[in-house]
Parts: C-alpha cells; structure tokens; sequence
C-alpha cells in the first residue's frame, strides 16, 4: 500500500476530499435515504451481481411486499424467489429468507448491530456485514467490495492481483485502519466513487476528487490497474428442453435442492449429446412412459456467470385417455403416484410459479 514519505498527508487528503465528494455528489438512491439496517441489507444483498439501475425497481417491488423482517419471515420460500425473478443467483433470495427466519426466533425480531452478529447470519459475509453495521449503525468497519478494491489499488498504485484473496485481505486491512469516525459515509463514498468516478475502463480521472493523492494518477499507471487475474472460461452445454402439454397444461418439475437454479420450478432439461430430443424423452419417460414422439420447436440461449446453455426446445403430448387428470396418474414398475416435486399448469396461472428468466423467456415460444 502506501509507502511514500507523505502517507499521513494523502490518506487525510482521501479521508477529506472523499467524505466532501459524497456528501454533494452522491446518486439519490432509495435505501440511502433510510438507515434502516433492513432496508440496507436487501439493497447491499441485491447488489451483489447486479448494477443498480437494474436493481432499484426489484427493490422497490421486494420491500413493498416484504416491508420488514417480519414479513419476509413469514412469506413462503416460493413467494421470495417469485419477487426475486429475474435478478438470478437465487441462492441470495434463499439466505435472506432464512436469515429472517433466524432473526425472528433468535434475536426477536432485529437485526444484529454489530458486524460481528451480522456475519453469523445465512448470506452475509464480510463486505455485507460490513456495509451494514457501518452504514445503519456507524460502527468503524470495513466493506470491500470490487469497486473499493479498484480505488484503493489505484490510490496507491498497487500491482497486487485483485483476484487474490490476500489482496482483499491486505486492502481490507488497510481501509480499517483509516476509517473516519463517519464509517459509513465513507465505506458508502468509496463506493460510489468506484461506481462512478473510478470505472474498471475509461475512469474520469480529471473530476476525481481525490486526483491529487491519487498515484496511479501521478505515475501514469491508471489504466493498467487494477490487475485482475482472467476469469475461469464459461462452460458451453448443449441441452434439450420438454415440453409436455396435457388437456391444455404445461409440465414442470422442480430442480434439486442444491446446484444451478437450486429449488426452482422449470421445464424438463437435461444435457444431451445427440441433439435430436432423443434424450429429453428418455427422461420425461421416467414420469410418462406413453409419450409422442419430439417435436422441435425452437431454440433459445441463455447465459448464466460460468455456464452457457444452448437450450433446444421439443414439444411431447400425452395420447388421449391415458389418464384423467394429472393427480391420479400412476407409472412405472411400482405405481407411484406422481411427485410431489412435478405439477401441471396453464398459461395463465404460472405467474405465482418461481420460474427462472432461463425457462420463463421461453415461453414465447410456445
């Protein structure tokens, strides 16, 4: 980190010109205009992954639904990842609705105060606990995230790898040890700085306002930094994807409870190798062995952080008379009954089904 002769003189200079910065400068954003430790954490999880212009509505929506801990508490689980959908990593959604479960039985209802307590609930881990405690409750902590580690690796024209979790280490550290006694103003200004000023790519460095202390700026090193270490290459699938209708009802079945999209409502997929829809029959077969033969129907593509799913979509029907509804079907060897993790629904009733962005695009298709 720093080592020049004026260390104290530029780290008073950021704490200074930073806190000014912000404090006039600062996006009207809607969770800051509450200290609200409630109201900070469902932004601060939110934005994880996603950039803020996106996220305002979808926090909005969720705090108008679940204005409290209370409220998210009690709601289903299926009832959070519905007000979730669309923002993806769902396993965010799931920590928040346990975390609230556990803040009711556990701490009657509020939210820990201190980073510490924070940190032992699902989902939050040092930069969110850190957010939190700093910003709702003012406590000198820390919260470093990738826009924080940016700044401050530029600061102080650190050739540290970003993606290390020793650097982390080492910038956390080094922002604890200069906090301000407004500890949250500044997380939040660092922050907001990296968002706007400090951009990974063509950052505005001329109307930075810590410019001046700035010696990547001073060194001409600005936009070799921050070093970052080459993200892992997204795997590529090729998938099929059924699609079985009945008396007018789609068929959906719900993903394991751990993995990609864990716990969520989809149609029928599985990774094929022969593209020809051989391989989804095979598998809707295990719940319907009396099936039409595939039809194609389309095809649709869809991104995830480390995965592309090159998704095709093949139409089945049931034959007429195979059975009467849905509930009473029995299969196979043994007669079971069809599982509970399987349902039948109609166009215009899915709205209450947590169905991710993957499967719920394709629906344009049918």
């Amino acid at each position: 980190m720093l080592t020049t002769e004026n260390k104290t003189q530029l780290i008073t200079l950021l704490q200074i010109e930073l806190l000014t910065w912000f404090e006039g400068s600062k996006r009207d954003l809607p969770f800051r205009r509450t200290k609200n430790p409630y109201a900070i954490w469902i932004s601060e999880i939110m934005a994880q992954q996603t950039q803020i212009d996106t996220l305002i509505p979808y926090y909005t929506h969720f705090i108008e639904l679940f204005p409290d801990v209370a409220a998210l508490a009690l709601a289903t689980e299926d009832q959070v990842i519905k007000a979730w959908e669309g923002l993806g990593y769902y396993s965010r959604a799931r920590n928040l609705h346990k975390a609230a479960k556990i803040i009711m039985s556990d701490y009657d209802g509020c939210m820990p105060d201190t980073f510490s307590g924070l940190i032992k609930l699902p989902g939050i881990g040092p930069y969110t606990g850190g957010a939190i405690a700093s910003i709702a409750f003012n406590e000198k902590v820390s919260a470093v995230d990738g826009n924080v580690l940016r700044v401050i690796c530029r600061y102080c024209n650190s050739f540290m790898d970003i993606g290390e979790a020793k650097t982390k280490k080492i910038v956390t550290q080094w922002v604890e040890a200069i906090l301000p006694e407004a500890a949250g103003n500044f997380n939040e200004g660092l922050m907001e700085l990296g968002a706007v000023i400090c951009t990974p790519q063509s950052p505005k460095c001329l109307v930075c306002p810590v410019r001046l202390g700035c010696q990547s700026f001073a060194c001409g090193t600005t936009g070799e930094l921050p070093v970052k270490k080459k993200k892992q290459k997204q795997v590529r699938k090729e998938m099929e994807v059924g699609i079985l209708k009945h008396q007018g009802e789609l068929f959906f079945v719900r993903r394991p409870s751990s993995g990609l999209l864990a716990g969520m409502w989809s149609f029928p997929i599985v990774e094929t190798t022969t593209d020809t829809g051989v391989d989804i029959k095979r598998k809707l077969e295990e719940y319907f062995p009396e099936l039409s033969d595939p039809v194609f129907i389309g095809e649709s593509r869809h991104v995830f952080s480390h995965i592309i799913w090159e998704m095709k979509l093949y139409q089945f029907e049931l034959p007429s008379g195979v059975f009467e509804s849905p509930e009473s079907y029995t299969f196979g060897k043994d007669k079971e009954t069809l599982p509970i993790r399987t349902q039948f629904k109609s166009l215009d009733a899915i709205d209450d089904l947590a169905l991710p962005v993957a499967f719920s695009k394709l629906l344009i298709l049918l």
